[in-house]
């Protein structure tokens, strides 16, 4: 994230990380997680967190707007990627405008969580 910040034109900032499992239930009960903390543990729910929500920080103010999110995102990805195949990161990181990491932004996935960033394990594609 730190990297990406470094080079994006949009200012952005972390709006959440480490999330504890009573505000993973209360986002799942709103319908803005999948996930319910409970029966299956989200990226959030870790400690360290892994996984970050973002926020673009747009005429001093927190802004959500889809544009700005998304440019942000394909930086993110894009860093990440070059990150990873220099070796300063270990794991692939998977976009919540993205989730099945197949090119296709947001038409072909149910859920969108675009200011959502997670690692990925090992094996992911």
């Amino acid at each position: 994230m730190y990297t990406a910040l470094s080079v994006s034109d949009v200012d952005f900032g972390i709006a959440e990380g480490h999330r504890i499992i009573e505000k993973q239930r209360q986002y799942f009960l709103e319908g803005k997680s999948m996930i319910d903390g409970e029966t299956v543990i989200g990226k959030h729910n870790f400690y360290p967190s892994l996984a970050v929500d973002i926020y673009a920080w747009v005429e001093g103010k927190i802004c959500y707007d889809k544009e700005s999110i998304s440019y942000i995102a394909g930086l993110i990805m894009g860093v990440s990627r070059m990150l990873l195949k220099e070796g300063r990161i270990t794991h692939k990181v998977r976009w919540g405008g993205n989730w099945d990491m197949d090119g296709t932004i947001l038409i072909d996935q149910s859920f969108d969580d675009r200011p959502h960033f997670e690692l990925c394990s090992h094996d992911s594609d």
